[in-house]
């Protein structure tokens, strides 16, 4: 393989991983919110529910002890914390995305050698390790095939339109 094509490669794997991250963002956004908002309203309205409906007193009791756990374990869920690495990694790597894109006109007119090729490509490889290493550091990101797919399609697709 040309340095070209690894060059060409490691972009192309860059979209893909920032899509992904992106992907991740929003399904953990609308996770962390809707679990707010269940909250919220099961406390708010478990309450209500039990002064006005006597005879199931044990369901509500049950609604309100479920959400007092629910709260009580919250800040140990990994969405809010997932939500700032994932928003702040995005972010820096997108911008390494733009400046990687810009210099692939360098390497694919052939102003490059492979010497400096490789040396461009190992820097940007770099830059995206401690991208992650700053923003993700001890967190857990599970693998969703289904969003490395979508992500994988988008980057096909943007290829396909600007590349």
């Amino acid at each position: 393989m040309s340095q070209q094509e690894r060059y060409w490669r490691e972009l192309d794997q860059l979209k893909v991983h920032n899509i992904y991250l992106a992907l991740y963002f929003e399904k953990t956004y609308y996770w962390d919110l809707w679990t707010k908002i269940i909250l919220a309203v099961a406390s708010s309205s478990s309450i209500a529910g039990w002064a006005i409906w006597q005879q199931f007193s044990f369901v509500w009791g049950l609604i309100i002890a479920t959400s007092q756990v629910l709260n009580a374990v919250k800040p140990f869920l990994p969405y809010s914390k997932r939500l700032k690495a994932l928003q702040s990694a995005s972010g820096e790597l997108e911008a390494l995305f733009i400046v990687m894109e810009d210099r692939w006109f360098e390497v694919s007119q052939g102003n490059m050698n492979n010497q400096e090729i490789h040396k461009v490509t190992m820097g940007f490889k770099e830059k995206k390790r401690q991208i992650m290493q700053k923003h993700m550091s001890g967190l857990t990101l599970p693998h969703n095939k289904k969003m490395m797919d979508e992500a994988v399609a988008k980057a096909v697709e943007y290829f396909e339109i600007f590349g």
